[in-house]
């Protein structure tokens, strides 16, 4: 019998510190592997938002000439679709939305408020030029850059946003419009 001066009988059992660190140690790679797994769950399931387009600051104002008043914000309304308007190679035919005969049209769109045509002078430079509707006000902008989605015309602090989807019209940061386009020809 062990008396109690005697030590006690070692068993092979761990110290106590070192299940507890194993126990951390498999916590932590357990919760890792739980992160991964929302994660890659997260990455996989289908994005419902659709893009959105970044702002680009504006630039300056070059000779810009306007032939009617200023195009009037978007209604929550809806618009009737507006009966088809002849395009040929140029642009829109009797129309202010058409390039001349020394300029190449680029982008010819209409959405169901205007028409508009982007046109290539010789020098490189671009033209836009555009007509509402229902008024027949004409707008012609020299102040033209290519962006990623399509072009951006610029004219005294308004900035109309062309691509193949849609056409957004700016003043300033606030949005004036956002039609979407219903007849489009890159050229």
């Amino acid at each position: 019998m062990p008396t109690a001066t005697e030590p006690a009988p070692t068993h092979d059992a761990p110290p106590r510190g070192l299940l507890s660190a194993k126990g951390s140690a498999i916590s932590i790679v357990l919760a890792s592997i739980a992160t991964l797994v929302i994660v890659f769950t997260m990455l996989q399931s289908p994005d419902d938002e659709t893009p959105q387009m970044q702002s680009v600051p504006a630039q300056p104002n070059t000779v810009s000439q306007w032939v009617a008043a200023p195009a009037e914000p978007t209604t929550a309304a809806p618009t009737p679709k507006p009966a088809p308007l002849a395009m040929d190679e140029q642009g829109f035919v009797d129309t202010a939305a058409r390039c001349d005969q020394r300029q190449q049209a680029v982008a010819i769109a209409r959405t169901t408020r205007s028409a508009m045509v982007v046109c290539r002078q010789a020098d490189g430079t671009y033209e836009y030029q555009g007509i509402r509707l229902h008024d027949g006000a004409a707008l012609r902008l020299d102040d033209v850059r290519v962006i990623p989605t399509g072009f951006e015309a610029h004219n005294d602090g308004t900035t109309y946003r062309l691509s193949s989807t849609e056409l957004v019209v700016l003043t300033g940061e606030d949005l004036l419009s956002r039609d979407a386009i219903v007849e489009y020809r890159a050229g």
